[in-house]
């Protein structure tokens, strides 16, 4: 069971573990695999493989391509899962900081492995026919690397502050209504700006070097551009029908009846803490929620005791309005 962080010496403590962890050690990885490309760089063709598909090796390049691979996707991957943390976990912490952290080394590794593996089974005479024992070790050496990041790290959560699940007094045949909106707070914009900004530049740069495969990660990353659109701006309903949740653009959008509804409350939110960042998002714990900022939101639990959450204000007279509408149609 994770401890509450009653001290602010906790929340240092988790914070230079995940320092470490999350990023110190993902670079001295990304650097070691560097040294050693550099170091098999001469013993490679003027041609190496740089993609395997299902056939065998359908993608080629040179070998410096390998050294630019590793520098930018084992640099940016963990910068952009710690850098948020680090920038807005000051005075809270959660489980899922403790996740982004052991995720970032273990998927460090993974990088590592496969960029100087395809290195290594492509030197002097091999025809580098070893790229699934590499992909193999890599996989495995990120989920071992992953588990061992998460047990460095300290047990550290703040406690969240919910209210009651308060109800209006209604007089006979009177019914209540609230609307309000769910907005990206700044913090949430600015580093979704510079994520994009990354991948755009990321995809340009394989469009240089790479046409075919720059195209189909053009169409991703105009993809996630649409997807980030979407969830910028929420509308939301309760009334006694219950919650309605829908985006801006009409999608996406969730509709939760009251008669399914065992209660709501106003609580607390930190996005990335409790949900590992800003938007449509699923916590370690379970809950799923459109957190777009730090502050108040509505949680509402179902009778299957699943949770969903929407930062807004005024979230305690939504919550008030919604459990007045379970307390309606309850036999």
């Amino acid at each position: 069971m994770n401890t509450h962080a009653r001290r602010p010496d906790d929340i240092r403590r988790a914070r230079r573990a995940f320092l470490l962890v999350g990023l110190v050690a993902p670079i001295a990885i990304a650097a070691a695999a560097v040294v050693l490309i550099l170091i098999w760089l001469p013993g490679l063709p003027d041609q190496v493989v740089m993609h395997w598909g299902a056939n065998g090796p359908d993608g080629f390049g040179s070998p410096a391509m390998f050294v630019w691979i590793q520098v930018i996707v084992g640099l940016s991957i963990p910068l952009l899962m710690t850098l948020p943390v680090l920038a807005t976990m000051r005075e809270s912490w959660g489980i899922t900081c403790r996740f982004l952290g052991a995720m970032s080394l273990g998927v460090s590794v993974l990088i590592a492995v496969a960029s100087a593996g395809s290195v290594a089974i492509q030197r002097g005479d091999a025809d580098g026919s070893g790229i699934g024992a590499v992909l193999g070790i890599g996989f495995a050496g990120m989920l071992v690397f992953g588990v061992i990041g998460w047990f460095l790290q300290p047990r550290v959560t703040t406690a969240q502050t919910s209210g009651r699940a308060a109800h209006l007094d209604l007089a006979p045949g009177e019914r209540a209504a609230w609307f309000g909106t769910a907005a990206m707070g700044r913090t949430g914009v600015v580093f979704l700006v510079l994520a994009v900004l990354i991948l755009i530049a990321i995809t340009v740069w394989v469009l240089l070097m790479d046409q075919g495969a720059g195209w189909i990660l053009a169409i991703v990353t105009a993809l996630v551009i649409l997807l980030i659109a979407t969830t910028l701006v929420f509308r939301i309903r309760v009334s006694a029908d219950g919650l309605r949740v829908h985006s801006i653009a009409g999608w996406p959008r969730w509709s939760i009846p009251a008669s399914e509804i065992t209660e709501a409350r106003a609580v607390q939110v930190n996005p990335m803490a409790e949900f590992g960042g800003w938007g449509v998002r699923f916590a370690v714990d379970g809950r799923m929620g459109v957190v777009l900022r730090t502050g108040e939101g509505l949680q509402v639990t179902r009778h299957s005791g699943r949770t969903f959450v929407v930062t807004t204000d005024d979230a305690a007279t939504a919550a008030s309005v919604l459990n007045t509408a379970v307390k309606g149609v309850k036999p």
